[in-house]
Protein backbone atom coordinates (compact mmCIF):
# COMPACT_ATOMS: atom_id res chain seq x y z
CA UNK A 1 0.00 0.00 0.00
CA UNK A 2 1.13 3.51 -1.24
CA UNK A 3 0.54 6.13 1.47
CA UNK A 4 3.02 8.71 0.76
CA UNK A 5 3.59 10.75 -2.84
CA UNK A 6 6.95 11.22 -2.69
CA UNK A 7 6.94 14.86 -4.56
CA UNK A 8 4.36 16.61 -2.13
CA UNK A 9 5.36 15.08 1.47
CA UNK A 10 6.65 17.76 3.37
CA UNK A 11 6.27 17.20 7.16
CA UNK A 12 7.34 20.50 9.11
CA UNK A 13 8.74 19.73 12.43
CA UNK A 14 6.64 21.74 15.57
CA UNK A 15 9.28 20.25 18.20
CA UNK A 16 12.19 17.55 18.45
CA UNK A 17 13.47 17.17 22.33
CA UNK A 18 14.36 14.38 24.45
CA UNK A 19 13.62 14.86 28.13
CA UNK A 20 14.45 12.57 31.03
CA UNK A 21 12.03 12.29 33.38
CA UNK A 22 12.14 12.27 36.91
CA UNK A 23 9.61 9.81 39.71
CA UNK A 24 7.56 13.21 40.47
CA UNK A 25 7.11 14.00 36.60
CA UNK A 26 2.89 14.18 35.74
CA UNK A 27 1.05 15.52 32.59
CA UNK A 28 -2.64 15.60 32.56
CA UNK A 29 -4.68 14.13 30.43
CA UNK A 30 -4.90 16.26 27.25
CA UNK A 31 -4.48 16.18 23.32
CA UNK A 32 -2.73 17.69 20.38
CA UNK A 33 -4.32 19.47 16.84
CA UNK A 34 -1.19 17.75 15.49
CA UNK A 35 0.33 14.41 14.98
CA UNK A 36 2.96 13.38 17.81
CA UNK A 37 5.59 10.29 18.25
CA UNK A 38 7.02 9.58 21.30
CA UNK A 39 9.39 7.25 21.42
CA UNK A 40 10.66 5.41 24.63
CA UNK A 41 14.36 5.15 24.56
CA UNK A 42 15.08 4.53 28.47
CA UNK A 43 13.95 3.52 31.47
CA UNK A 44 9.72 3.25 31.38
CA UNK A 45 6.42 5.61 32.06
CA UNK A 46 2.88 4.84 32.88
CA UNK A 47 0.36 6.60 30.08
CA UNK A 48 -3.37 6.54 29.72
CA UNK A 49 -5.11 6.82 26.76
CA UNK A 50 -8.42 8.17 27.08
CA UNK A 51 -10.83 5.83 29.60
CA UNK A 52 -8.53 2.97 28.60
CA UNK A 53 -6.43 1.54 31.38
CA UNK A 54 -3.15 2.32 32.77
CA UNK A 55 -0.38 0.53 31.02
CA UNK A 56 3.60 0.68 31.09
CA UNK A 57 5.58 2.07 28.17
CA UNK A 58 8.82 0.92 28.27
CA UNK A 59 12.17 1.12 26.63
CA UNK A 60 12.26 0.05 22.64
CA UNK A 61 8.06 0.88 22.23
CA UNK A 62 6.71 3.61 20.37
CA UNK A 63 3.50 5.65 21.03
CA UNK A 64 1.54 7.71 18.32
CA UNK A 65 -1.27 10.12 18.75
CA UNK A 66 -3.32 11.15 16.21
CA UNK A 67 -4.68 14.89 16.65
CA UNK A 68 -7.48 14.54 19.34
CA UNK A 69 -6.28 11.56 21.16
CA UNK A 70 -6.56 12.24 24.91
CA UNK A 71 -3.16 10.84 26.44
CA UNK A 72 -2.00 11.50 30.01
CA UNK A 73 1.71 10.31 31.00
CA UNK A 74 3.26 10.02 34.79
CA UNK A 75 6.27 8.45 36.12
CA UNK A 76 5.55 5.74 39.13
CA UNK A 77 7.53 5.82 42.20
CA UNK A 78 11.39 4.89 41.62
CA UNK A 79 11.27 5.07 38.10
CA UNK A 80 12.65 7.64 35.50
CA UNK A 81 12.63 7.73 31.38
CA UNK A 82 14.06 9.16 28.57
CA UNK A 83 11.69 9.86 25.97
CA UNK A 84 12.07 11.47 22.17
CA UNK A 85 8.54 13.54 21.54
CA UNK A 86 8.59 14.51 18.11
CA UNK A 87 5.23 17.08 17.03
CA UNK A 88 4.37 16.83 13.01
CA UNK A 89 2.01 18.67 10.87
CA UNK A 90 1.49 19.62 7.43
CA UNK A 91 1.66 15.54 6.79
CA UNK A 92 -0.35 13.77 4.09
CA UNK A 93 -1.46 10.73 3.42
CA UNK A 94 -2.81 9.30 0.93
CA UNK A 95 -6.74 9.04 1.56
CA UNK A 96 -6.71 9.97 5.03
CA UNK A 97 -7.28 12.95 6.59
CA UNK A 98 -4.57 15.35 7.29
CA UNK A 99 -2.01 15.11 9.72
CA UNK A 100 -3.20 11.50 10.76
CA UNK A 101 -1.31 8.27 10.21
CA UNK A 102 -3.54 5.18 9.94
CA UNK A 103 -2.91 3.23 13.42
CA UNK A 104 -6.09 3.00 15.39
CA UNK A 105 -3.91 2.56 19.22
CA UNK A 106 -1.09 4.98 20.17
CA UNK A 107 0.92 2.14 21.49
CA UNK A 108 2.72 0.60 17.82
CA UNK A 109 3.62 -2.68 16.88
CA UNK A 110 6.15 -2.52 14.24
CA UNK A 111 7.38 -6.01 13.76
CA UNK A 112 11.03 -5.71 12.23
CA UNK A 113 11.17 -2.08 11.63
CA UNK A 114 10.57 -1.50 15.24
CA UNK A 115 14.64 -1.20 15.76
CA UNK A 116 15.23 1.11 12.79
CA UNK A 117 12.38 3.94 14.27
CA UNK A 118 14.62 3.88 17.79
CA UNK A 119 17.87 3.40 15.80
CA UNK A 120 17.01 6.43 14.10
CA UNK A 121 15.77 8.50 17.58
CA UNK A 122 19.31 7.89 18.82
CA UNK A 123 20.33 9.11 15.91
CA UNK A 124 18.37 12.56 16.01
CA UNK A 125 19.28 13.20 19.59
CA UNK A 126 23.28 13.06 18.45
CA UNK A 127 22.47 15.41 16.36
CA UNK A 128 20.53 17.41 18.59
CA UNK A 129 23.20 17.28 20.93
CA UNK A 130 25.77 18.38 18.65
CA UNK A 131 24.06 21.18 16.24
CA UNK A 132 26.29 20.72 13.69
CA UNK A 133 25.67 22.53 10.53
CA UNK A 134 22.71 21.46 8.69
CA UNK A 135 21.30 19.63 11.79
CA UNK A 136 17.97 20.86 11.54
CA UNK A 137 18.00 19.52 7.82
CA UNK A 138 19.60 16.40 9.52
CA UNK A 139 16.79 16.20 11.53
CA UNK A 140 14.10 16.12 8.93
CA UNK A 141 15.67 13.48 6.69
CA UNK A 142 15.32 11.60 10.17
CA UNK A 143 12.10 12.20 11.11
CA UNK A 144 11.20 11.04 7.06
CA UNK A 145 13.32 7.85 7.41
CA UNK A 146 11.14 7.57 11.20
CA UNK A 147 7.97 8.08 9.49
CA UNK A 148 9.11 5.94 6.73
CA UNK A 149 9.24 2.99 8.76
CA UNK A 150 6.08 2.93 10.74
CA UNK A 151 4.53 3.25 7.88
CA UNK A 152 5.90 0.19 6.79
CA UNK A 153 5.32 -1.69 10.25
CA UNK A 154 2.31 -0.65 10.14
CA UNK A 155 1.40 -2.01 6.61
CA UNK A 156 3.23 -5.43 7.28
CA UNK A 157 1.81 -5.88 10.72
CA UNK A 158 -1.84 -5.66 9.30
CA UNK A 159 -2.93 -2.25 11.40
CA UNK A 160 -6.25 -1.20 10.68
CA UNK A 161 -6.57 1.45 8.92
CA UNK A 162 -8.74 4.87 9.96
CA UNK A 163 -11.82 5.34 7.67
CA UNK A 164 -10.56 7.02 4.29
CA UNK A 165 -11.49 9.83 2.33
CA UNK A 166 -14.17 9.61 0.26
CA UNK A 167 -14.10 10.78 -3.49
CA UNK A 168 -14.94 14.26 -3.11
CA UNK A 169 -12.61 14.24 0.12
CA UNK A 170 -9.47 12.86 -1.96
CA UNK A 171 -10.61 14.93 -4.69
CA UNK A 172 -9.91 17.93 -2.15
CA UNK A 173 -6.39 16.60 -0.78
CA UNK A 174 -4.76 16.45 -3.96
CA UNK A 175 -6.07 19.94 -5.17
CA UNK A 176 -4.67 21.45 -1.15
CA UNK A 177 -1.36 19.15 -1.91
CA UNK A 178 -0.62 20.51 -5.47
CA UNK A 179 -1.30 24.06 -3.93
CA UNK A 180 1.07 23.68 -1.03
CA UNK A 181 3.75 21.61 -2.94
CA UNK A 182 3.60 24.91 -5.77
CA UNK A 183 3.75 27.67 -2.84
CA UNK A 184 6.61 26.13 -0.83
CA UNK A 185 8.50 26.03 -4.03
CA UNK A 186 7.41 29.28 -5.48
CA UNK A 187 6.96 31.34 -2.48
CA UNK A 188 9.54 34.16 -4.38
CA UNK A 189 7.34 34.91 -6.48
CA UNK A 190 4.11 36.30 -6.89
CA UNK A 191 1.32 34.49 -5.99
CA UNK A 192 -2.33 35.53 -5.95
CA UNK A 193 -5.42 33.32 -4.82
CA UNK A 194 -6.86 33.48 -8.37
CA UNK A 195 -3.89 32.15 -10.11
CA UNK A 196 -3.89 28.97 -7.51
CA UNK A 197 -7.68 28.87 -8.23
CA UNK A 198 -7.10 28.47 -12.16
CA UNK A 199 -4.29 26.20 -11.86
CA UNK A 200 -6.95 24.18 -10.50
CA UNK A 201 -9.51 25.14 -12.54
CA UNK A 202 -11.94 25.86 -9.22
CA UNK A 203 -12.77 29.22 -8.20
CA UNK A 204 -10.72 31.12 -5.21
CA UNK A 205 -13.78 30.37 -2.67
CA UNK A 206 -14.08 27.15 -3.09
CA UNK A 207 -10.12 26.96 -2.61
CA UNK A 208 -9.83 28.94 -0.01
CA UNK A 209 -12.51 27.18 1.39
CA UNK A 210 -11.26 23.97 1.22
CA UNK A 211 -7.74 24.79 1.68
CA UNK A 212 -8.79 26.33 5.31
CA UNK A 213 -10.71 23.42 6.05
CA UNK A 214 -7.74 20.58 5.68
CA UNK A 215 -4.39 23.41 7.08
CA UNK A 216 -6.69 25.60 9.49
CA UNK A 217 -5.77 28.96 7.57
CA UNK A 218 -5.77 30.34 4.25
CA UNK A 219 -3.59 29.61 0.95
CA UNK A 220 -2.25 33.20 0.89
CA UNK A 221 -1.65 33.03 4.82
CA UNK A 222 0.11 29.72 4.26
CA UNK A 223 2.28 31.66 1.65
CA UNK A 224 3.24 34.38 4.28
CA UNK A 225 4.50 31.86 7.01
CA UNK A 226 6.36 30.08 4.02
CA UNK A 227 7.85 33.79 3.40
CA UNK A 228 8.27 35.35 6.82
CA UNK A 229 9.71 31.46 8.06
CA UNK A 230 12.70 31.49 5.29
CA UNK A 231 13.00 35.56 5.95
CA UNK A 232 13.96 34.45 9.40
CA UNK A 233 16.30 31.88 8.14
CA UNK A 234 18.34 34.20 5.78
CA UNK A 235 17.80 36.88 8.50
CA UNK A 236 19.82 34.89 11.30
CA UNK A 237 22.60 34.48 8.67
CA UNK A 238 23.10 37.80 8.81
CA UNK A 239 24.51 37.88 5.20
CA UNK A 240 21.75 39.88 3.73
CA UNK A 241 20.17 43.70 4.21
CA UNK A 242 16.83 42.99 5.55
CA UNK A 243 15.60 44.88 1.39
CA UNK A 244 17.46 41.85 0.18
CA UNK A 245 15.80 39.26 2.44
CA UNK A 246 12.18 41.01 1.97
CA UNK A 247 13.07 40.63 -2.32
CA UNK A 248 14.61 37.22 -1.77
CA UNK A 249 11.08 36.07 -0.15
CA UNK A 250 9.06 37.59 -2.35
CA UNK A 251 8.50 40.70 -1.11
CA UNK A 252 8.86 43.95 -3.46
CA UNK A 253 8.24 46.85 -0.42
CA UNK A 254 10.55 46.06 2.34
CA UNK A 255 8.14 48.23 4.84
CA UNK A 256 5.69 45.91 4.09
CA UNK A 257 7.38 43.04 4.76
CA UNK A 258 8.76 44.53 8.07
CA UNK A 259 5.68 45.02 9.47
CA UNK A 260 4.28 41.55 8.42
CA UNK A 261 7.38 40.28 9.90
CA UNK A 262 6.94 41.95 13.07
CA UNK A 263 3.17 40.55 13.48
CA UNK A 264 3.99 37.40 12.70
CA UNK A 265 7.22 37.10 15.30
CA UNK A 266 6.42 40.25 17.51
CA UNK A 267 10.27 41.42 16.81
CA UNK A 268 11.39 43.84 13.84
CA UNK A 269 14.05 42.52 11.22
CA UNK A 270 15.96 44.72 12.42
CA UNK A 271 15.84 43.14 15.40
CA UNK A 272 17.09 39.66 14.50
CA UNK A 273 20.11 41.42 12.32
CA UNK A 274 21.09 43.00 15.45
CA UNK A 275 21.18 40.16 17.48
CA UNK A 276 23.21 38.04 14.82
CA UNK A 277 25.91 40.68 14.67
CA UNK A 278 26.63 41.03 18.38
CA UNK A 279 26.74 36.89 18.52
CA UNK A 280 29.19 37.21 15.57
Amino acid sequence: MQLVNPQTFNPEIIYLFDPWNKPDNFSKMHSHDFLEITIMLEGEAMYQFGPQEPLVVRAGEILLFNPGVKHSEWQAPNTCSHQLHIGLRNISLDGLKRNFFPNTQPLLELGRYQHNVIDKAWEAIRELNDEGSEFKLMHKGQVIQILAYILRGLTEQHTSILPQLTSSEKRHQKIVNQTIYFIENNYQEEITLEKLALDHFVSPTYLSRIFKESVGMSPINYLINIRLTHAMDLLKKGKSTIKEVAKAVGYQDAYHFSKSFKKQFGISPSTITTETVKDA
